[in-house]
Formats: structure tokens, C-alpha cells, sequence
């Protein structure tokens, strides 16, 4: 006799309240991905306003005889007459006051309003949203807002990325259970054959399993988190806004709310070459942060040209973009990738930390005394390897017709701009094994065109023709669009629209009696380096007039809460200054300081409170540091070089700053600083024309040889 086996029924009642718990929690899961629209919304609308506020400000700059353009026959002098000058006032004047004016109708007011908007609107669309934190400035409130929704999108859009692959599981796991037709009550169960019957207790069961399972729990718990991450405090916002501003401005780049804010990429590449790039998928999916849309269209430059070089000036994220194609290429090949990546020594942890920072890439520092073992560790895992110029004659043996990789990245590639040099011949090797090739330089090589053609000759040796036979027209676009399918460069000014204004002061410092003897002596033993210290040559600082002038100065930034980095040539002169200032020293960095230890001082003064001051050496601090935290940039001497100056200051004005840039140099009148500063200036601005652009730096940078020198020395000499 066969024995049925009694089957348990389900408990009915908490089956459908299981059951329910999973259907709202899909539910909430898809009205967080449907809240990203939401959220861009209110970003928009919170620009808009914002944009209005600053257009309806610049009316008053538009002379209200504009309005005879608009040919309705409005009566322009009537209105000049009663007072209204410009579009604000027509724009702030109510109906019945513009009425009042004679021989202004109802149409008349119709038709000025209809051009007062036009131009309103004209000038909004081209307005670049530029965050403000102060909140005494005009439209606080509307600023801080604006702040506070791209914080919670920021947030949300984390919590919306890691939770995809769950919400898209627990979606199916909702439509299956809604698919699987089981029994849901006990009158259906008497009616139910067996094998529903079984069916509907297999079924329980699994969703007894599923509602008690650490990815529910995981799932309820990211509702939380996103509850929190999506209703951001507006101080935990502005605090977020002032660490890392780039995140902010590159969503507000992106949601395109006005023109003004729209990205600019490359006006100089061709554009069916553009549009080739611009469709190039970018698999972001292992890379962890906000490309800007012209550092979206570099990394997909990389990718869809393949041996490239990126000319981008300092500070504009050329590391980011190298960063994101190659986590493009990680992401998308299935196959263990190895990246090269060469650069000055100086720079090697910073590779290192941004690659842990911004991908899941494993990086390898190819350096010292464990160089072998990290390169047979690379080599046996994949990811990236890092190493300096002076270490390539160490590896290239090992790589040369004996390894493939992914992406060759030279850093700082002006460095093998010299097909001679051995460091040069060793990269040069490698040209068979990169499927990529990608040169870094923020130097701009318009106007070197041999040293360009050098570089060009290794990623496309078959356009150096080309290029050196455009030599006479580099200064020209036509030069730039030939370049374009292997460089490309863009400037802060043309792509980070946000950047706050630069402020630079010459502060002149009486010299003291103590300064003059001091200096009188260096003048007589013609000591120019001596010279050039003045007002830092004795050993009491409490005489120093530009010491007195910059305590004044420091002073005045910890008011403000803002934070300092002094430069000086000199390692003399920096020892006196971080004694004079103390505990407010967050540290000093020099020749010999190690570069992980230089690093750690940059992020020793961005968690630093207000007022705290970071003194470095010029050229220790002038290359390879991302220093915006420092809001304010003091010079302790003339400089001999523009470029010395040039690339410390891009070390503060770069993107991610936040704040208006005070540039301050402490000078001393009837001094060697008058000369320098005459001299300086008048090469400036020949350095700024040419050499900034397009490099004819040469002849600019050096500028004061040793004939201008002796008969410098020799003017003081004679007039003290």
C-alpha cells in the first residue's frame, strides 16, 4: 500500500507578509533609482534661479536705449526722462510706475517687458554658476541649496551604484515569486493539486530563506543609507563642498542647466574626429570618481587613438584622465592587464596614491632596493607598475619582446624629449609591446616643434613629417586641428570656467635700519644671491620689514580663515620664516625633504583650521603637489625665472580650488627687488604670450644672465 505523505501547509498570514515585505522593498528600491530625476530637477531649477538672480543684476549695465531696437515703437526718451537709465530699473519698475511714464500704454509696457525678458534670459542661459559659501553675499540661501542638492545627488548616486546588481537581483526575485502562481490561501489550498501544493511549500520555504538572509538584511540596510546619504545637512554639505569641489562642479557641468555652464572640450579637433571620439564607450564601472566632460573626452581620446599625446596644462587632471582609460581597459578586457607607468621620481607615490584612490588597480613601485621583487610580483598579478626615468635600464630587459602591456604611460614626457638619451632608448624599446602608448606633458610644445616631433615620433613616427613640415604655421589653428589625431592641449581658462578670480599684490616693505646694514654689506661684497635675501639676511627677524609686513599678512588670513603657503628660493630664508611663525607652521618642505613626506605635509594643511601656513622652497613645492587647500601665496623674493613662479602658483589655482587666489610679493624699494621686478615685468609678459602657450621659453626663462647681474650689482654698488 503506497503511504501519501501528509504535506505542512503554509502559514498563509506571515507568507503574505513576507511576501509584501519584499514587494515594498522593491518598490522603495525603484523609486530611488526614479529620485535621480528628481534630483537633477531641483539642481536645475535651484541654477535657474541662481542664473536669474545674476542675469536680473546685469540688466543694470544695459542702457534702456536698447529698447529702440526692438522697433514697437516704444517711447525710449520719455522713459530716460522719468528716470529709468538701464534694463534693472525698467526690470524692477512694477506696471502702473512704467505707466505713469507719459505716453506708455498698456501695450507699450506689454512690449518693454517682452524685450526686458528677452534680455534676461539671453543673459542667463550664458551664465557660469560659480558656488558661493559665504553667506553674506546676495542669494545665500539659494547658493547654499544648490550645495546641498548636489551633495545629496553625490551621495545618493554612491549608494545608487554599489546597491545596482542587488536592486536588479531583488527585482527578479520579486517578478519570480510574482510568476511562480502559488497558493495564497487555505481555501485554494483544499482545491490545489499536489504538485501546486508542492510548489507553494518549496516556494515558502525559499522565501523564509530569502527574507532571513544577510543580503536582505544588506538591502533594508542600504534603504537607510540612503534615507541619510539622499537628505545631506546643509553644513555637512558645504563642509563636503570646500574639501573637494571638483565632484560638485563636474555634476553641474554635466546636467548642463545653462550654457554657461556647458563643458568646453576641444575647439581645435576636427569634427568628425570629435564626434568618433565622443561616441567611444567609457566603461566607468571600476573607476571611482567624477570626470569632468573634458576630462571624459581626454580618457576617451586615450582609448579610441590609442597612442596619444595629452598636452593638458598643469592642474587640469591629466593623471585622472590616464587613470579612467585605464580602468576602462581593466574593466573591459578580460585578461590580466599590466600598465607601465614612467615618471620623475617625485611624483611616484602620488601615482600610487591616486590609482588607490580612483580604481581598483593594484600599483607596484618599481624603485630601490626591492625593484626586483615588486616587479616579479607585477608581472605575475597584472596591475600597475611605477617607476622613475633613472630605473627603466633596470626593467626594460625584463619587458622588451618578453611581456604585452596594456597601456605605456610617460609622465612628464618633455623629460625624453632627447632621442639620445639613454632613458629615452629604453622607453623607446618598448613601442612593440604597448598596445597604448599615452606622453603626459603640461608643457606646452606648439613652439618646440623638434622637441614635439621627438615625442610625436615615438607614438605616430608616420605624422612627424607632417608636423615638421607646419613648423612655420604652429602658431596657427590649422596646426592644432593637423595635430589633433595624436595631441591635444587644453587651458584652466577654457575648460574650469569656476575658477575664482587671482588677486596679485605687490607689497612694498620699508627697509629697516637693521635691513639696510645688513644689505649694504652684501651689495659691497657683491654677493647677488645675498642681495636678492634682503630683509632676510640678519638673524633677528623681529627687524625684518618684510617679516613684520608678512605677519601682518598671516595675520589677516587667520581672520579670514584662510590658509598660506610661502615661498622662497632660499632654504635660508625659509628656516627664518617657520621659526618666526611658529606653531602656525604646519611644516616646511625643501630640497631634502623625502616626497612622501611632502605629501603627508600637503594633507597635514588641508586638515588644517584656518590660518595655518605651509612654507616651502620654491622648486621643492613648485612641482608634483596639489596644493588648494592654500588660499593665499606669498613670495619672499623676486624670482629669476617666470616659470618658477608659474608652476607654484598652479600648484594653489588649480581645479578643486574654491576660493578667490591672493598672491602677495614682499619687496623691499631701493633694493636689487626693483630691477628684478622691472625686468621681470617687462619678460612677463612675453612669457605669458609665448611661453605659456606656446613655449618659446627659452629665451624667457633665464633672464638674468651674468652681464645683467654684474652691472645690477654694479648700479647698487655705486648708488649706496
Amino acid at each position: 500500500m503506497k503511504i501519501v505523505k501528509k504535506m505542512n501547509k503554509p502559514n498563509f498570514k506571515d507568507l503574505k507578509k513576507l511576501i509584501k515585505a519584499i514587494d515594498d522593498t522593491n518598490a522603495v528600491f525603484k523609486s530611488i533609482y526614479d529620485d535621480r530625476l528628481l534630483q537633477e530637477n531641483n539642481i536645475r531649477h535651484l541654477c535657474n534661479q541662481i542664473a536669474g538672480a545674476e542675469a536680473k543684476n546685469k540688466l543694470f549695465d544695459i542702457s534702456v536705449d536698447e529698447l529702440k531696437n526692438a522697433k514697437v515703437g516704444i517711447r525710449v526718451q520719455a522713459l530716460v526722462e522719468a528716470g529709468y537709465n538701464n534694463l534693472g530699473q525698467i526690470a524692477g519698475a512694477t506696471d502702473y510706475e512704467i505707466q505713469a511714464v507719459n505716453g506708455i500704454g498698456e501695450k507699450q509696457t506689454e512690449a518693454i517687458r517682452n524685450v526686458v525678458t528677452e534680455f534676461a534670459n539671453g543673459l542667463a542661459s550664458k551664465v557660469t554658476i560659480r558656488i558661493e559659501t559665504d553667506p553674506t553675499i546676495e542669494n545665500a540661501a539659494n547658493h547654499a541649496a544648490l550645495v546641498q542638492q548636489l551633495a545629496n545627488y553625490l551621495n545618493s548616486e554612491k549608494v545608487r551604484k554599489e546597491a545596482l546588481e542587488g536592486a536588479s537581483n531583488l527585482d527578479a526575485y520579486a517578478q519570480e515569486i510574482k510568476d511562480s502562481r502559488i497558493i495564497k490561501n487555505s481555501v485554494h489550498w483544499i482545491f490545489s493539486s499536489s504538485e501546486t501544493k508542492q510548489r507553494t511549500i518549496a516556494t515558502a520555504e525559499n522565501i523564509y530563506e530569502f527574507c532571513n538572509s544577510t543580503f536582505f538584511e544588506k538591502m533594508l540596510h542600504t534603504i537607510d543609507l540612503y534615507q541619510e546619504a539622499s537628505h545631506t545637512p546643509q553644513t555637512v554639505a558645504l563642509e563636503a563642498f570646500k574639501r573637494n569641489s571638483a565632484d560638485f562642479y563636474a555634476l553641474l557641468e554635466r546636467l548642463g542647466n545653462v550654457t554657461g555652464n556647458k563643458p568646453f572640450v576641444y575647439d581645435s579637433i576636427p569634427a568628425q574626429l570629435a564626434e568618433e571620439i565622443n561616441e567611444t564607450e567609457l566603461n566607468l564601472n571600476e573607476f571611482g570618481g567624477a570626470l569632468r566632460a573634458y576630462q571624459e573626452f581626454g580618457a576617451k581620446y586615450i582609448l579610441h587613438q590609442k597612442k596619444v599625446l595629452l598636452g593638458d596644462e598643469m592642474g587640469l587632471g591629466k593623471t585622472i584622465q590616464a587613470i579612467a582609460a585605464m580602468s576602462h581597459i581593466q574593466a573591459t578586457e578580460h585578461r590580466k592587464c599590466h600598465f607601465l607607468i614612467v615618471c620623475p621620481a617625485s611624483v611616484l607615490i602620488n601615482w600610487a596614491r591616486e590609482l588607490k584612490k580612483f580604481s581598483r588597480i593594484e600599483a607596484f613601485i618599481l624603485h630601490g632596493q626591492a625593484i626586483d621583487d615588486s616587479f616579479d610580483r607585477w608581472k605575475e598579478n597584472g596591475g600597475a607598475a611605477i617607476t622613475n626615468y633613472e630605473s627603466m635600464g633596470k626593467i626594460v630587459d625584463d619587458i622588451d619582446n618578453q611581456m604585452s602591456l596594456s597601456m605605456l604611460v610617460i609622465d612628464e614626457a618633455h623629460y625624453m624629449k632627447n632621442p639620445d638619451a639613454k632613458r629615452t632608448m629604453y622607453i623607446r624599446r618598448l613601442d612593440n609591446e604597448s598596445e597604448r602608448i599615452l606622453l603626459m606633458t603640461g608643457t606646452p610644445l606648439e613652439n618646440r616643434v623638434d622637441e614635439m616631433c621627438n615625442l610625436i615620433d615615438f607614438v605616430r613616427p608616420d605624422m612627424t613629417k607632417e608636423v615638421r613640415a607646419l613648423a612655420n604655421i604652429s602658431h596657427l589653428p590649422q596646426f592644432k586641428e593637423n595635430l589633433a589625431p595624436v595631441y591635444i592641449r587644453r587651458t584652466r581658462q577654457q575648460v574650469l570656467k569656476e575658477l575664482p578670480e587671482i588677486a596679485q599684490e605687490l607689497e612694498w616693505c620699508s627697509l629697516t635700519e637693521a635691513d639696510k646694514d645688513s644689505y649694504k654689506d652684501a651689495v659691497l661684497s657683491g654677493n647677488f644671491s645675498d642681495m636678492r635675501r634682503v630683509s632676510f639676511l640678519q638673524n633677528d627677524m623681529s627687524t625684518s620689514a618684510k617679516c613684520m609686513r608678512l605677519m601682518e599678512l598671516l595675520d589677516q588670513a587667520a581672520d579670514e580663515g584662510r590658509k598660506v603657503i610661502v615661498y622662497s628660493f632660499f632654504k635660508e630664508t625659509i628656516s627664518k620664516v617657520s621659526a618666526l611663525i611658529g606653531s602656525r607652521c604646519i611644516g616646511v618642505i625643501s630640497g631634502e625633504t623625502k616626497m612622501n613626506t611632502r605629501q603627508l605635509l600637503v594633507d597635514k594643511l588641508s586638515d588644517a583650521p584656518g590660518g595655518s601656513v605651509l612654507v616651502s622652497q620654491i622648486i621643492a613645492g613648485g612641482v608634483g603637489l596639489n596644493i588648494q587647500a592654500a588660499s593665499i601665496v606669498v613670495f619672499c623674493e623676486p624670482q629669476i625665472k617666470p616659470s618658477l613662479e608659474s608652476q607654484a602658483l598652479s600648484r594653489v589655482y588649480r581645479m578643486g580650488q574654491i576660493r578667490n587666489v591672493l598672491v602677495y610679493r614682499l619687496l623691499c624699494p631701493d633694493t636689487i627687488d626693483d630691477d628684478m621686478m622691472l625686468l621681470l615685468d617687462e619678460k612677463r609678459v612675453e612669457f605669458d604670450n609665448y611661453a605659456d602657450e606656446s613655449v618659446v621659453a627659452g629665451a624667457y626663462d633665464n633672464i638674468m644672465d651674468k652681464e645683467w647681474i654684474a652691472k645690477a650689482i654694479e648700479k647698487e654698488r655705486v648708488r649706496i
